[in-house]
């Protein structure tokens, strides 16, 4: 098999030898070409050996930094991270995609102790010196840092970045925007949403929450209300409020505005963002409804009831996973405490009203798409890559229910799987009027058991697996503000800026959170395979082989995309997600 190297930044030919090792005794070494350079290799590359072969001259008179090398077949790419300068020595590299940088955590520990070490006594002055800990990026994350002040690019994180779930059609402009203030920048805008051209996000969920302090110093939040416009291939911001309440010390900012105070409020977009994507879509909407769905399976159903032993693998890790959770992330001396703007039980405030407008109607992919009127919003890949798996899901769950029963009758006379929808609606939903109490045809079940198996693998995946591509820049999602929102956009300068994002060690202790809540583990299970009593039941088999074929089939269009893709969305390739909630 040929494989295509390539170096970046691009060394000159004839100075760097390349290996590639599948981590056992296959490997095969050239000498690096440029970017036409291939190598000959019939396994799977895990391993990337590197070293400098350039002369003693050159060595002295010459940088040789290495960013990361891609290697390459038809569409398959194995990413080998680098970052740091090649010598006369091997460096050995492991294989890491944006899905696995195989980084333990004594590994990142010692990273951000050394960046700690380098940046002693060196605040940051402008945007520039936050590069100074940027050292480890994930190839995402380089891409980000390089086209973040982009509104283009900011535009494109409401659809493919970790957080897809936030974003509606904006049927009318709210009444906490003064219309006379878009108006005056944008004549035609109540033309536009009639047209169906524009856009709403709103953080109304951050709105009178606790602010917090770190180190003694005081935080800030704010709750944006944010306006696109789709324009050709793109969602582009055209007006952003950062408070709720109208009036003259809440000004709406447009990119007509001076230069530094769009981007200020564009980066307050982004911390709002990381709040609500953390404590919400991520946490609340998949770890904890993860929580409640494998505990009720489990006490419902019986150990060799065909729905129990297919539902096991959904729930693996996620309990102990909840509970460390608990206590290292949103505990009172969590990171979410000790390093964001949330203040004393603030967390518990954002999970309790975002609680209340979880439905079930929220939870099923068509219907809330739907409902949030995004079926025409062009190059939404989320939306796209999760409709093609919710059908994947569906067609298998419906063909094990049908195998096991034979008409509706048949289910409903099911005592324990009855039991099954009755406790979770008890437990998780019962003050929730549309949550179903009881499945009465087997569709409906259908329908209900393909929710959870899609929460607990694709829908975590969408907003687990891009962490640390999406935060490590931190500009991009800051976790905390030192500065309250800016009451007049003249006073915003680079510097109002820097005093207003967070300082070396909160941006440190952020970079490590999110790259360790990104990292896979070493016994991964993808979703849809299953253990051999499971796949071979006569329930199961046909229909896990399907499953199975139409999963490779999904990633393969996944790949072909992404292949013309400067920022690939493979966030929810069937090879990258797990069949439970299980990091």
């Amino acid at each position: 098999m040929n494989f295509t190297v390539k170096i970046t930044p691009e060394l000159s030919p004839g100075e760097v030898s390349v290996r590639l090792s599948d981590g056992n005794k296959n490997s095969e070494e050239i000498l690096y070409k440029g970017e036409d350079t291939t190598i000959n290799f019939d396994a799977e590359p895990t391993k990337l050996i590197i070293r400098l072969k350039a002369s003693i001259i050159k060595r002295i008179t010459q940088s040789f930094y290495c960013k990361y090398v891609d290697v390459t077949r038809d569409r398959s790419v194995f990413y080998f991270p680098v970052f740091q300068k090649i010598s006369t020595a091997e460096m050995t590299i492991e294989e890491g995609s944006e899905f696995s940088l195989h980084l333990t955590y004594h590994t990142i520990g010692v990273q951000t102790v050394l960046r700690r070490i380098r940046n002693f006594c060196r605040p940051w002055r402008k945007l520039d010196d936050i590069k100074r800990v940027f050292l480890f990026p994930s190839k995402k994350a380089e891409y980000i840092s390089q086209h973040w002040q982009e509104d283009a690019f900011f535009g494109r994180l409401f659809l493919d970045g970790c957080n897809p779930i936030m974003i509606e059609r904006c049927n009318e402009i709210p009444q906490k925007i003064p219309v006379d203030k878009l108006k005056a920048v944008y004549p035609d805008i109540e033309e536009l949403v009639k047209k169906g051209e524009i856009y709403i996000v709103d953080y109304e969920l951050l709105n009178k929450v606790m602010e917090g302090v770190i180190h003694g110093h005081q935080q800030y939040l704010a709750a944006p209300i944010v306006l696109l416009q789709e324009k050709e291939d793109d969602l582009m911001p055209i007006a952003i409020q950062l408070k709720q309440d109208p009036g003259e010390d809440n000004p709406v900012f447009t990119p007509k505005d001076k230069k530094e105070a769009w981007l200020l409020a564009k980066i307050w977009v982004r911390n709002s963002d990381f709040y609500v994507h953390e404590l919400v879509s991520h946490l609340l909407r998949t770890h904890l409804l993860g929580e409640v769905f494998f505990f009720c399976t489990y006490v419902s159903l019986y150990d060799r009831h065909p729905i129990l032993r297919l539902f096991m693998a959904t729930g693996r890790y996620t309990l102990p996973l909840n509970v460390t959770a608990r206590s290292t992330l949103v505990s009172d001396d969590g990171f979410f405490m000790t390093y964001t703007g949330l203040g004393k039980d603030a967390q518990w405030t954002v999970l309790q009203k975002a609680n209340k407008n979880i439905t079930y109607e929220s939870l099923c992919l068509p219907d809330d798409l739907e409902r949030r009127g995004l079926k025409d919003l062009k190059k939404f890949y989320y939306r796209d890559d999760g409709l093609a798996l919710w059908d994947a899901i569906h067609e298998f769950l419906e063909a094990v229910v049908n195998n096991i029963y034979k008409s509706d009758e048949d289910l409903c006379n099911d005592s324990v799987l009855k039991n099954l929808f009755w406790n979770i609606y008890e437990f998780g939903f019962e003050e929730k009027l549309d949550f179903p109490k009881e499945v009465k045809t087997r569709e409906e079940a259908v329908k209900y058991l393909t929710m959870i198996m899609f929460t607990c693998s694709a829908q975590h995946a969408a907003v687990n697996h891009g962490q640390y591509d999406i935060y490590a820049w931190m500009p991009n999602g800051p976790t905390t503000m030192r500065q309250p929102p800016p009451k007049y956009k003249d006073q915003v300068t680079e510097k109002y800026i820097m005093n207003t994002l967070p300082l070396l060690d909160t941006t440190l202790e952020a970079m490590l959170i999110s790259r360790l809540l990104s990292h896979v583990p070493k016994d991964f299970v993808p979703l849809g395979q299953y253990a051999d009593h499971v796949a071979n039941d006569p329930h199961m088999r046909e229909p896990v082989k399907k499953f199975r074929n139409k999963l490779k089939a999904i990633g393969a269009t996944i790949e072909k995309r992404a292949a013309d893709q400067e920022f690939p969305y493979m966030y929810l390739h069937p090879d990258h997600m797990e069949n439970s909630i299980a990091i």
